[in-house]
């Protein structure tokens, strides 16, 4: 989950265009690939906080975050609460 997933990658394995991905991925997720990654990221890093009881820089640091406040602008995002009060929920 730390390593962002690679566009050019992918499309030697499945042998389709980027835009072909992009879209097939889109009409299947509703999402695009890196927003979903996103998402995936802080929902890992939640649980991380309230079920490992990790740090919130801790679990930053391991769903591949390396600026703690971008971290937080993006848990925010996605979760409607910032990391330090989600936190402190638990």
């Amino acid at each position: 989950m730390s390593i962002n997933p690679n566009l050019s990658d992918l499309t030697k394995i499945s042998g389709m265009s980027e835009s072909k991905i992009k879209r097939l991925f889109k009409h299947i997720f509703g999402n695009t690939l890196y927003n979903y990654y996103q998402y995936l990221r802080i929902q890992q890093a939640a649980f991380l906080i309230k079920e490992q009881h990790l740090s919130i820089s801790e679990a930053g640091y391991q769903m591949g975050f390396t600026n703690l406040s971008h971290f937080a602008r993006i848990f925010e995002r996605h979760k409607g609460i910032k990391p330090k009060k989600y936190a402190k929920a638990f």
